[in-house]
C-alpha cells in the first residue's frame, strides 16, 4: 500500500459556513508520496524537517485543514478536516478521518462549505454524466453483467429523489435556520449546474429540475 505524507503549511484559505460565519483553514499539502518506500527516505526527513521548523514556536496548530495536493492548491471538493495531531505539523495519508465536509464553490475571498452529502450528490452527478457520454460503464449488478442505461437511471438508484422528498417531509428538525441552510445549499447546486451552459449534461438538467422544484417548495424562486 502506497504511504503518503502531508504536512501542514501556514497558509490558509478562507471558508465561509451557511450560518454566516467564517473560518481560517490551513493548508495540509502532499509533502512525499511513497513516503515508506526506501528511495523516499532522504525526502521524508528533509519535508519533516520544513513542517517543524515552521511550527515551532507555535503552541496550537490548526483547528481545520484542507487537504490539497503536491501544488498547495486547494481547489472545489478538496477535503476538510479537523486537525487532531497535538503539536504535530504532519500526518501520513492513512491516519487522516473520515472527512467532515468539503471545499464548495470558490467565491471572491474564499470557498463555500460543501457537506460530505452535497459532495456525494455532485460525484454522482458526474457519474451520470460520463454515463450519458458514454465515457464509462457502471453496473447495476455485477454479477449479470447489467449496466445503467442513463445517468437518470443511475441517479435514481442512488436515492437523489429519495432523499429531497425525505427533505420535504421533514423528521422534526423544525428551527429556521436549518431550511435556511438548507436553501442556500440548494440554490448553491442551481448555481453550479447552470454555470455549465452547454456543457451540462441530460443528468445534469434532471436534477437541476428537482433542486429548483425543492427551492421553489422552500420559499425561493432561483
Amino acid at each position: 500500500m502506497s504511504i503518503d505524507l502531508y504536512t501542514l503549511r501556514k497558509r490558509a484559505v478562507i471558508v465561509f459556513h451557511d450560518d454566516g460565519g467564517r473560518e481560517s483553514v490551513r493548508i495540509l499539502q502532499l509533502a512525499v508520496r511513497q513516503a515508506l518506500s526506501q528511495d523516499a527516505g532522504p525526502m521524508l526527513d528533509a519535508a519533516l524537517k520544513h513542517a517543524t521548523g515552521e511550527w515551532w514556536d507555535r503552541q496550537d496548530l490548526a483547528g481545520l485543514v484542507v487537504q490539497v495536493g503536491a501544488d498547495g492548491t486547494p481547489r472545489p471538493g478538496s477535503p476538510l478536516y479537523r486537525w487532531n495531531f497535538h503539536k504535530r505539523p504532519f500526518c501520513f495519508d492513512h491516519e487522516l478521518p473520515q472527512p467532515m465536509g468539503y471545499l464548495g464553490e470558490r467565491e471572491s475571498c474564499g470557498f463555500l462549505f460543501r457537506t460530505v452529502k452535497e459532495q456525494k450528490r455532485l460525484k454522482d452527478l458526474e457519474t451520470a454524466k460520463h454515463i450519458d457520454n458514454r465515457t464509462v460503464r457502471v453496473y447495476k449488478d455485477f454479477w449479470k453483467g447489467e449496466l445503467f442505461e442513463s445517468g437518470e437511471e443511475f441517479l435514481r438508484y442512488r436515492g437523489l429523489r429519495r432523499e429531497m422528498e425525505s427533505a420535504r417531509n421533514g423528521s422534526g428538525e423544525g428551527p429556521a435556520s436549518v431550511v435556511s441552510g438548507r436553501v442556500s445549499k440548494i440554490l448553491s447546486l442551481i448555481r453550479l449546474i447552470e454555470r455549465k451552459g452547454e456543457r451540462a449534461s441530460a443528468a445534469d438538467l434532471h436534477f437541476l429540475c428537482r433542486l429548483k422544484d425543492k427551492a421553489f417548495e422552500l420559499g425561493q424562486r432561483p
